[in-house]
């Protein structure tokens, strides 16, 4: 599980217990440190940490990870890459959900097609509905 967008290792992060730092992912703004810019892009990207980003490893993330006073020599980077390894499916579960409604969308336009008459048409709007069920779902499970 993760506790850090930036691959920071909360479990021997001094500030945790300092601030009682649940760890970003639970925090609703900021943490412990104030406003978090690397944060905000995640969730702005809805991603659980940098590591499942296409920019990855961005600039902010890097002068972060090799911030004389804050940074970590690195250490997250190489964290950040391991658990995006640890996961491969997470992006190909990113579209299985609209995908599956798309799919559910089909079947129902089909079979309530072949009772209707109206068989393209039916298929047609299950397949819109089921998609857009499908990517509300997808969205609301990653907040």
């Amino acid at each position: 599980m993760y506790l850090s967008r930036c691959g920071l290792d909360c479990d021997t992060c001094e500030n945790r217990e300092k601030c009682d730092c649940p760890g970003c992912l639970e925090l609703e703004e900021g943490n412990w440190a104030g406003d978090c810019e690397i944060k905000k892009c995640c969730e702005d990207k809805l991603l659980e940490h940098c590591g499942f980003c296409p920019d990855f490893p961005c600039d902010l993330l890097r002068n972060t990870a090799f911030d004389p006073e804050d940074g970590d020599d690195g250490e997250r980077l190489i964290t950040l890459k391991r658990w995006s390894e640890e996961e491969p499916t997470a992006k190909r579960r990113a579209i299985s959900r609209p995908l599956c409604g798309l799919a559910v969308g089909v079947t129902a336009g089909a079979v309530f097609g072949a009772f209707t008459g109206g068989f393209g048409a039916m298929v047609f709007a299950c397949a819109l509905v089921g998609t857009a069920v499908g990517l509300f779902i997808d969205l609301s499970a990653k907040k």
